[in-house]
């Protein structure tokens, strides 16, 4: 894998305007990742690079084909030499189980490009969007603890400061702990990372956990924290009716707008 992939960030030249300086910028990398079950393409979506192991587990527990770590046989960079680009393509085996949730796996299924900012992108049927979704534990949170979120969530991001190019997702507790972070281009591969690695770990559900995410809350991120029991979600961009809805629903905490001095509380 190169230089630019392990970082996340790579430098290219670009010409500033006006004048037409030529100068030396750090762009934030994307690059597809193909995800296969059992050797068959399931999607091919574009990312940054690392941390692909928790993208994938992620993804196939917000599509129902997973839902803990011993659904896994393996999971990997492929180590086919036939291969094109193997760091580009993640191998799944899983569990006779699992596998055999052929709805999901085929409800799962894109049939072109999902693109960094798509999450329902590619789906073919109304019904595979919704899933079953559990019931989320009350949680009060103190608005002067929300506020200070994003901030926290900011500074420990690595690649978003160097080139204003990619989401975070962070996972906090109640008293407004880091526990640990993702970045992405895409905000929905961030959310994924951040669930897979939980997943990975065993440590699902976050019954009393908060989200946050430095994108909007729209109804596919607020979904993929409601299944992994995520308690609260507090975003720094919009929200959306359909993103309330699910969340009242389910009794997820939603804030959205949420900057120094404001937030906005939805449920």
């Amino acid at each position: 894998m190169n230089e630019a992939a392990r970082t996340g960030e790579k430098t290219t030249r670009m010409r500033k305007q006006p004048g037409g300086e030529l100068l030396d910028d750090l762009l934030a990398v994307e690059e597809p990742l193909e995800i296969r079950i059992g050797g068959e393409p399931l999607v091919v979506t574009l990312r940054t690079p690392g941390h692909d192991r928790e993208l994938a587990a992620g993804f196939l527990f917000a599509e129902d084909i997973v839902t803990r770590r011993e659904d896994f046989v393996a999971l990997a960079p492929s180590r086919d030499p036939l291969v094109y680009d193997p760091d580009n393509l993640i191998e799944v085996e899983l569990t006779p189980e699992a596998g055999s949730r052929r709805g999901a796996i085929e409800g799962a299924r894109r049939e072109y490009l999902a693109a960094a900012a798509c999450g329902l992108c590619g789906k073919a049927r109304l019904e595979t969007i919704f899933q079953r979704l559990p019931e989320i534990a009350p949680l009060e949170l103190d608005p002067e603890l929300v506020l200070r979120l994003p901030a926290r969530m900011e500074a420990a991001q690595r690649i978003f400061p160097r080139t204003g190019g990619v989401h975070a997702a962070a996972l906090f507790t109640a008293e407004g702990d880091l526990l640990s972070l993702y970045e992405d281009v895409g905000r929905h591969n961030a959310l994924d990372k951040l669930v897979g690695a939980a997943l990975l770990a065993g440590s699902l559900p976050w019954s009393g956990k908060i989200v946050a995410t430095s994108a909007r809350a729209g109804f596919e991120l607020v979904q993929k924290a409601m299944l992994a029991g995520a308690s609260a979600l507090v975003a720094v961009g919009a929200t959306s009716t359909l993103a309330v809805d699910t969340a009242r629903r389910g009794g997820l905490a939603l804030y959205a707008f949420t900057r120094p001095g404001r937030s906005n509380r939805y449920c």
